[in-house]
């Protein structure tokens, strides 16, 4: 392992096309030496033009690390430089706003005429200021009446896959992770993405239709919420044999907290400014392929991965 001496890694990843590391270690290094004077940098290394690791040995437990670094365009990740960093075993992600770029309920709902209404609840939702399943039962009860059986093919192809996903997942695959969706939305779109990346598992709500196909305004089963993905993520780590270090949570909403925590390691995916105050780490690029940085592996390895990966296939 890179660094064995040091205990902390910090991961800064820019926004924009390329970082300037020069400006940004001696910032860093200036943050460190004002508030923490037993911290030492022993040595840094590149990960690509927009990406570098800096280790550093301290005491101060990463919680408070993480809260000193905030640069305008650059994410700062603080994590243990530990076996369990590049050793991931399962990835966990949210669907909407994480895998795809939209909100599939918020699809829905510009087919019943309140789109508006609907989006207002999610937001608040998202940002943690009601209980998701409340928001949930609220969201879906302004459906009522909808035929959505018809709508179910329409609104599949609309659906958009995040920037980078398919690069991120092919790597893991290689390198042997499960990967699995646990959305708070509906279970027909999670197993349409779970199918068009090949995932492992997917988790997700089911809608209660009537006779004809309508919506009856309620959700039938347990509701996919924070501790129902928080769960799961244990549930899954024994059935798939893997320890909880080894697993890792993305997501955007607060209902994606509880599994951050539960896992070794959560990153908090252009997330809303409540959940990436709590989150293990946020990242704000616009490609979730940056993930692969947090992990630590340069631009050389992916590459290197990637490039086995389809010539054998």
């Amino acid at each position: 392992m890179t660094n064995p001496e040091s205990n902390i890694v910090l991961t800064c990843i820019a926004h924009g096309a390329t970082i300037d590391n020069a400006t940004i270690f001696k910032s860093i290094n200036g943050i460190l030496q004002n508030q923490i004077n037993e911290s030492t940098v022993i040595d840094t290394k590149t990960l690509s033009v927009r990406a570098f690791d800096i280790y550093i040995h301290t005491m101060i437990p990463v919680s408070a690390l993480k809260t000193l670094f905030v640069f305008e365009d650059v994410d700062v990740i603080v994590q243990h430089n530990d076996v369990y960093r590049q050793n991931k075993k399962l990835f966990v992600f949210d669907m909407d706003s994480t895998l795809i770029y939209q909100e599939v309920i918020e699809l829905i709902a510009s087919y019943a005429n309140v789109e508006d209404q609907v989006r207002e609840i999610t937001n608040r939702a998202m940002n943690n200021e009601i209980d998701f399943k409340e928001s949930l039962r609220e969201r879906v009860k302004l459906l009522t009446g909808l035929r959505i059986d018809t709508l179910y093919d329409k609104i599949k192809l609309q659906l958009r896959i995040t920037n980078g996903v398919k690069e991120l997942c092919q790597f893991l695959k290689v390198k042997g992770c499960k990967l699995a969706v646990l959305s708070g939305g509906f279970i027909q779109f999670a197993t349409f993405i779970k199918d068009q990346l090949e995932f492992d598992f997917a988790k997700a709500n089911l809608l209660e239709m009537d006779s004809n196909g309508n919506l009856t305004g309620n959700v039938l089963g347990e509701i996919v919420d924070g501790q129902c993905k928080a769960d799961t993520l244990k549930q899954l780590c024994k059935e798939y044999n893997v320890k909880i270090e080894e697993s890792c949570m993305v997501g955007d909403g607060g209902n994606d907290l509880p599994a951050m925590g539960t896992a070794g390691f959560g990153i908090a995916w252009n997330a809303k400014p409540k959940v990436q105050e709590v989150a293990p780490c946020k990242l704000n690029t616009d490609s979730l392929r940056d993930v692969l940085y947090i992990l630590g592996y340069t631009d050389d390895e992916i590459k290197s991965t990637t490039t086995t990966t389809t010539t054998t296939i």
